[in-house]
């Protein structure tokens, strides 16, 4: 006779056990989603920021930006290029 009520003490002590710990597990999961959405918009603040960045480092170093800049401090184009000794054919005449 003692073995069933030891079998449904232990079946309902298992019971309440696997019930605690389902309940401090969903709230640890709980807390834990929120962080990752702050984690999530601190990625995506970063992104945004990256693009921008990259935007400006792609106009800060066009060639417009920098003929525009070169004008500027005083540098001038090469117009004509001198050449000392007569160029050389690139075929041979056969």
């Amino acid at each position: 006779m003692k073995r069933p009520t030891y079998l449904i003490i232990f079946i309902f002590v298992t019971i309440m056990g696997l019930a605690i710990a389902q309940v401090s597990t969903a709230n640890q999961i709980s807390t834990t989603g929120a962080e990752l959405g702050a984690l999530q918009q601190q990625v995506d603040d970063y992104k945004r920021q990256n693009t921008i960045l990259q935007e400006q480092l792609l106009e800060a170093s066009s060639l417009t930006n920098i003929a525009g800049t070169a004008a500027q401090l005083g540098f001038v184009d090469a117009k004509t290029q001198i050449s000392l000794t007569a160029p050389v054919p690139l075929a041979l005449k056969q």
